[in-house]
């Protein structure tokens, strides 16, 4: 059976997640006070603060953190992996779990992400929101229709059927979601996020990250990566194209799951903070095989897959 492991992404993160692990694992702190000092940030400390954890700038690295951490020991105690993929800021854990990235250079790539989006957040403000129950196409056309030339709205991530978040500017978003509504959304609400992530407002947050990542060695990957901008697989000769479109682009998640089902995927593990992801594929793919490892008590519902 194909396995494959999702890594979550921002908007999942609760305060203290990691914890468990880093309290029941004693290797981890040696681990976890090396990554502070590379992100010259208190890990332990910022996991336990409520305004660290939900600020843009913390929650990018301490997300990955956690996630790697996870990810780390699943693979130790034998677990077999066949694939990744991540939702946004969860791709930056995927390219580390499959090779691309060593440690050092993934918390290094994540801390100046995290620095690039909010300062693209202060210099461009925008919103996003999440419409339920209209069909892709009909979401598409009220964010063309709601946008003009000075403010434009954008999908930004396809979640499920029925499921789309929206981004871009303040007055097109709220045009957005009034269009919703009289197209009769069960939903159109906004979301509690500093800025309009993956639209063409984050373009230049993109560029910059480009120009950083060229610095770092793009190792040859020992598996699979689906790109949130493709749903495809990852070509290595693409990663640097993938981390400049990936911030501006949307999130192709329903795209990428059912790719994965198609390309013989059974079994999906979400690994990192929350079940956002887990319950996104349960509807994409009921059929799927779909585990959850949050908290440290969850490796328990993933034991016999670990024999």
């Amino acid at each position: 059976m194909k396995t494959a492991v999702i890594f979550s992404g921002q908007g999942a993160q609760f305060v203290g997640m990691g914890l468990d692990f880093i309290e029941n694992i004693p290797q981890l702190k040696i681990r976890i006070e090396a990554m502070s000092e590379q992100l010259n940030i208190d890990i332990i400390e910022a996991l336990n603060d409520k305004e660290k954890v939900n600020d843009t700038r913390y929650t990018q690295p301490l997300m990955v953190v956690v996630e790697m951490i996870i990810h780390d020991y699943l693979v130790e105690q034998g677990l077999k992996i066949d694939g990744y993929t991540g939702f946004s800021l969860g791709e930056y854990t995927a390219l580390y779990a499959a090779g691309y990235f060593n440690e050092t250079a993934t918390l290094k790539i994540i801390d100046m992400r995290a620095k690039l989006m909010q300062e693209a957040s202060l210099n461009n403000p925008g919103a996003m929101a999440a419409i339920l129950s209209l069909t892709d196409d009909v979401v598409e056309a009220i964010c063309k229709n709601a946008s003009d030339n000075d403010h434009i709205v954008v999908p930004a991530n396809y979640n499920s059927d029925g499921q789309l978040v929206i981004s871009g500017a303040v007055s097109a978003v709220d045009k957005a979601i009034e269009l919703a509504k009289e197209q009769g959304a069960r939903r159109a609400m906004k979301l509690n996020v500093s800025g309009a992530f993956h639209s063409p407002y984050m373009k230049q947050a993109g560029h910059s990250l480009k120009l950083y990542v060229e610095d770092f060695t793009i190792e040859k990957p020992t598996k699979v990566v689906y790109a949130n901008t493709t749903a495809k697989p990852l070509e290595y000769h693409d990663v640097l194209n993938e981390i400049y479109e990936q911030i501006s682009s949307p999130v192709y998640f329903k795209q990428t799951i059912q790719q994965m089902v198609e390309d013989g995927f059974e079994r999906f593990i979400e690994v990192g903070p929350g079940q956002v992801l887990t319950g996104l594929v349960r509807k994409i793919s009921p059929n799927s095989q779909i585990y959850n490892v949050s908290k440290f008590i969850d490796i328990k519902n993933i034991e016999e897959i670990l024999k």
